[in-house]
C-alpha cells in the first residue's frame, strides 16, 4: 500500500469498527444470507460510511455508492457481487428512518460485558463514555519549551500556524488540574504539514497524557524513571519541563529505539534509555533509588478505544483481570526503587475501576508506606481528551 493511501484506508477501516455492530445488525436485516469474503467487507465497509444520525458522512451517498460498486471490478472474486452490492446499499441509503428501525444506541460495536461493567460503574455516565469512542479522535500538540527560547517566540510560532490556515484552540486544564503546553487542532493534518515538527518544535500527545508530567512536578537534579515509557511521550514532556536525570524503562527492543529517536528528535538531554521489564526490577535495576516514578502500566486501553477501535473486538472479559495482576505486579517491583519521601505517579489509559479506582484503593491498604496524594483520578473520553486514570502516591519516611 502505498504511504498516499494509508489515512484513507485507515480511516474507513476504523470507521467499519467504530460502526461494526450496527452495520452487522444492518445486514442481518437487508441480506437473506451472509455474504463470503470480500463481498461481506466492501459492503461491511460501505454501510459503515452511511450519513450518521445527524446526517453527517465522510462521502456523498451517490459517491459511496458508485465507487462500492467500482471496487468489485478490482478483484475476480468480487466481480458477481456487483449488482447485491448496489441493490443493498441503495436500499439502505434510501432509507430515511433507518436509525428508527435500527438504532445504533442498541447496537453499541461492545461486547455485552464491557456495556454491563461501565453501566455499573457509571450508570450516569456510561452512555457518555461509548459516544465519546464514536467520534474522530483529536489531534493535539504538545509543544516543547526547550524549542522556545523565549515566549515571545511561542507566539511566533502560533502565529505561524495560524497564517497556515491550522486552526487551534488552548487546552488549559482537564478536571481542575492545569496544562500549559497543549493546542488542540481543528482538523487533523498529517505531522509533515505541522511547521517545524522534525525540528522538534512540537509533539503529538493527547492532552489527558499531558497531564503526567505536571501532576509529578520534579525538582531540578532529581532522578526519574518512567516505566513501560514507550513511545517516550511523557518521558519527553518531562525532559522539556524539568532539569532532572530521566530513566526511561521500555521491555521492547524496538519501542525502546522509538523513544531514542523521539528524545533526538526534540533534541532533548538527560534522557537514557533502558531495556527491561518492569515486574523484574533486579534484572536492570543498578540500585540508585529514584526521587520519581511513573507506572504507566499495561491496561486494557477502555479510554482510548476512538483511536484503537480494534480493542472492543479484541479484548476478552478476563483480560481485565489478568492486567490487574500485573499491574500490581509492576507497583510491587517499582516501589522499593523509590526513595523515602519520593513519588509514584500511578497511570492507565482505562475506564475500568478494576484497573483504577480500585487498584488505588488496594494499593494504599497493601502498603503501609504509601500515602496518596491529590490526583485526578478517573478521567473520561471527551472531545478534549482521552480516558484516563490518575494516582499519586508518596512513599512515607519512616
Amino acid at each position: 500500500m502505498s504511504a498516499d493511501l494509508r489515512p484513507a484506508v485507515q480511516s474507513i477501516s476504523f470507521q467499519a469498527l467504530r460502526r461494526g455492530f450496527w452495520v452487522q445488525e444492518v445486514l442481518n436485516q437487508y441480506v437473506q444470507k451472509t455474504p463470503p469474503g470480500l463481498t461481506l467487507y466492501l459492503l461491511w465497509a460501505a454501510i459503515s460510511l452511511a450519513p450518521d444520525q445527524r446526517g453527517e458522512s465522510m462521502y456523498a451517498p451517490h459517491t459511496l455508492v458508485n465507487e462500492a460498486v467500482n471496487a468489485t471490478l478490482l478483484d475476480k472474486n468480487l466481480s458477481y457481487a456487483k449488482g447485491l452490492i448496489n441493490a443493498v446499499l441503495r436500499r439502505v441509503l434510501r432509507n430515511d428512518k433507518i436509525y428508527q428501525e435500527i438504532s445504533e444506541e442498541d447496537h453499541p460495536s461492545y461486547p455485552d460485558w464491557w456495556i454491563k461493567k461501565l453501566k455499573y460503574a457509571y450508570p450516569n455516565d456510561y452512555i457518555a463514555i461509548v459516544q465519546a469512542s464514536k467520534v474522530k479522535p483529536p489531534l493535539t500538540l504538545r509543544l516543547n519549551q526547550r524549542f522556545f527560547s523565549r515566549d515571545a517566540h511561542r507566539q511566533d510560532y502560533l502565529k505561524q500556524l495560524n497564517s497556515l490556515g491550522i486552526e487551534y484552540s488552548d487546552i488549559l486544564a482537564i478536571k481542575d488540574q492545569s496544562l500549559s503546553h497543549a493546542i488542540l487542532l481543528k482538523d487533523a493534518i498529517p505531522v509533515s504539514q505541522i511547521p517545524s515538527f522534525y525540528d522538534g518544535a512540537c509533539s503529538v500527545q493527547d492532552a489527558g497524557a499531558q497531564l503526567a508530567a505536571e501532576l509529578l512536578k520534579p525538582r531540578a537534579g532529581q532522578r526519574v524513571l518512567d516505566a513501560c515509557a514507550a513511545p517516550g511521550g511523557k518521558a519527553a514532556h518531562l525532559l522539556e519541563q524539568f532539569d532532572i536525570e530521566l530513566d526511561a524503562l521500555e521491555i521492547d527492543v524496538e519501542r525502546a529505539q522509538r523513544i531514542k529517536e523521539n528524545f533526538e528528535r526534540l533534541r532533548l538531554s538527560g534522557g537514557a534509555v533502558l531495556v527491561g521489564d518492569a515486574q523484574r526490577s533486579e534484572t536492570w535495576f543498578n540500585g540508585q533509588q529514584y526521587d520519581a516514578i511513573i507506572a504507566d502500566v499495561p491496561c486494557s486501553a477502555s479510554g482510548i478505544v476512538r483511536r484503537h477501535p480494534d480493542i472492543t473486538y479484541l479484548r476478552q472479559e478476563a483480560d481485565i483481570k489478568n492486567l490487574q495482576v500485573t499491574q500490581r505486579k509492576i507497583l510491587t517491583s517499582l516501589w522499593p526503587l523509590l526513595k523515602p519521601g519520593g513519588k509514584l505517579l500511578y497511570v492507565t489509559c482505562s475506564v475500568f475501576p478494576e484497573e483504577g479506582e480500585l487498584q488505588a484503593k488496594w494499593w494504599v491498604g497493601a502498603m503501609p508506606d504509601a500515602s496518596r496524594l491529590k490526583a485526578p483520578g478517573q478521567i473520561f473520553p471527551s472531545k478534549q481528551n482521552d480516558g484516563f486514570f490518575y494516582a499519586l502516591f508518596e512513599k512515607i519516611k519512616t
